[in-house]
């Protein structure tokens, strides 16, 4: 039989040429496949970045202070705390925030505020907002101190006030609780009114009243009821008040108080000086380490007022 040989090398060749052939059919596959989206390889290599949380744009922002700007600042003449059947006096006071000198110790110039009423008084263009603990919105029926002027011009160092009131028959009625009073003005009701205005928030706190009462809490119903009637301006009442609680108690300061301002109103001012003056005795024996009484010593300043000079007048043609 006859044998045929292959070379060596020649198996190589073969061995190689069919590797080549493969390979190059791999490649056609590879090329028929479509290539992948750009995006998907980004993804694939960088994540994108989770959206941050953004907080939402404020629309609530409180008003910018500044010197010389106009303040609203609410309170109560009957006090931050109030019982039921007690007669209720709302306040606000229209005011100026003081002004800042600069490095060389000068005061900017800061023009007055004019406020008019579009129709009626400016008063009437104010409005008293009052909120339970809950942040609610409670009615009560207010009644306003009716007073005619249109207008207010406020400089830098007046101030202007506005005054309700509720009969205690009326207090009976509210919820005892905590409320928030604030007062602003309807801007379509007034001219004038700057950009920015401060209100101040004044906090009541109201409480049933208890069905028997203690003798120093009797006392300052009873003052509370002469300084109402004084302030609707029943003097006769309030006088009367008055008399009864200092044949009880001849060394209560707010009674002393509010008995110098009933002879200030009949234009007794020496008398009222006087009252004023027992009013002080009392206040340092009681207090002899306290600060000075600021509030009592303007009142009897302003009865002493021009006094000494009306004396010497009328005393003037009996030394003569």
């Amino acid at each position: 039989m006859l044998k045929t040989t292959c070379p060596k090398s020649s198996l190589i060749f073969v061995i190689a040429l069919a590797l080549m052939t493969i390979v190059s059919c791999s490649n056609q596959e590879e090329d028929k496949k479509p290539a992948p989206k750009p995006e998907a390889f980004t993804a694939a290599v960088a994540p994108a970045p989770e959206p941050q949380h953004v907080e939402p744009e404020k629309t609530d922002m409180p008003p910018v202070e500044a010197p010389g700007q106009l303040v609203l600042s609410p309170s109560a003449e009957t006090g931050s705390e109030l019982y039921t059947s007690w007669p209720l006096i709302i306040s606000v006071s229209l005011w100026r925030k003081a002004l800042i000198p600069d490095a060389q110790d000068i005061l900017p110039a800061v023009a007055p505020i004019t406020l008019k009423a579009k129709q009626g008084a400016w008063r009437d263009a104010l409005v008293v907002e009052v909120r339970n603990a809950s942040d609610e919105p409670v009615v009560w029926p207010l009644h306003p101190v009716q007073q005619p002027e249109t207008s207010v011009t406020l400089g830098v160092d007046e101030t202007a006030s506005a005054q309700w009131w509720l009969e205690p028959a009326e207090t009976q009625e509210l919820a005892p609780g905590v409320y928030a009073l604030t007062v602003s003005f309807r801007p379509d009701a007034v001219e004038g009114l700057p950009s920015s205005i401060g209100s101040d928030r004044f906090h009541l706190k109201i409480e049933k009243e208890p069905a028997s009462l203690d003798q120093a809490t009797a006392t300052a119903k009873q003052l509370q009821m002469a300084e109402f009637s004084l302030f609707k301006g029943d003097a006769k009442t309030a006088g009367s008040l008055v008399e009864q609680l200092l044949a009880g108690e001849p060394e209560n300061i707010g009674v002393l108080r509010l008995q110098a301002k009933l002879l200030m109103g009949e234009g007794k001012k020496l008398e009222a000086a006087n009252a004023l003056e027992e009013a002080l005795h009392v206040y340092y024996k009681k207090y002899p380490k306290a600060d000075p009484p600021l509030g009592l010593l303007h009142e009897r300043s302003e009865a002493m007022k021009d006094l000494e000079r009306k004396i010497i007048k009328e005393s003037g043609p009996a030394i003569q």
